[in-house]
């Protein structure tokens, strides 16, 4: 998509074959019957709608603007997200999302300044988890759906609980394709706003928020690596 085009976050089109599709930032999807998104469009479908938003834009949004600032983050996470809330306290197995300032960012090839984690052990000063940025948001959906089988709640995830949260540590998740690429170390002392906890009956929207920022490469390049 050309750099000086935008096209809203949950904006909705119906295509040429009849369906809405609905703008998740970086790629369109189905809109199923109760308003969910569910299928990836094919490329025919997604260069048409992409097409048809081919309209510069005549000035940027005060997101776009406030882009490198923590103030931008916790702003695109609450215009993006029906439920993100400040978290009382981190718990393994649950998804949360925070500004971050790497400690060692100097030596560091790149890295993530707005993660969303899958929490798996939490140590004194820090924890451990899976940051979905460092794949393609299709890779994403394909690591939710094999990672589901450790979820506490069964059935659609639309349905889950506060309660439902993923059981399951770096050696239940280790196999699983992309896991190597996402695990990483967080320490609290260098987390710069608040954390913030993902409900799981948003788990399979959130993952797909288009507002990672990677510090030292682009994102097609790391989801390259």
């Amino acid at each position: 998509m050309p750099k000086n085009i935008s096209i809203a976050v949950g904006t909705e089109m119906k295509a040429s074959d009849r369906q809405v599709y609905r703008w998740l930032g970086a790629q369109w999807a189905k809109v199923g019957k109760k308003g969910r998104t569910t299928t990836m469009a094919n490329s025919k479908i997604g260069n048409e709608l992409t097409q048809r938003n081919l309209t510069p834009k005549k000035s940027l949004s005060k997101v776009q603007k406030g882009k490198k600032s923590v103030a931008w983050f916790k702003t695109k996470v609450g215009e993006s997200s029906k439920g993100f809330s400040k978290a009382s306290r981190l718990m393994p197995g649950k998804i949360y999302t925070f500004g971050y300032d790497a400690k060692g960012k100097k030596t560091l090839p790149y890295w993530d300044k707005f993660p969303l984690i899958l929490v798996l052990d939490v140590f004194p000063g820090g924890f451990i988890g899976l940051n979905f940025h460092y794949i393609k948001p299709i890779e994403r959906e394909r690591f939710l759906k094999k990672i589901m089988k450790f979820s506490t709640q069964k059935g659609d995830p639309e349905t889950f609980t506060k309660k439902a949260r993923f059981n399951a540590d770096w050696s239940s998740v280790k196999g699983i394709d992309n896991a190597d690429k996402m695990i990483h170390k967080y320490l609290f002392s260098q987390v710069r706003t608040t954390l913030l906890e993902s409900p799981p009956n948003e788990w399979e929207n959130v993952i797909y928020l288009p507002y990672q920022k990677f510090v030292g490469a682009s994102a097609k390049s790391v989801w390259s690596k």
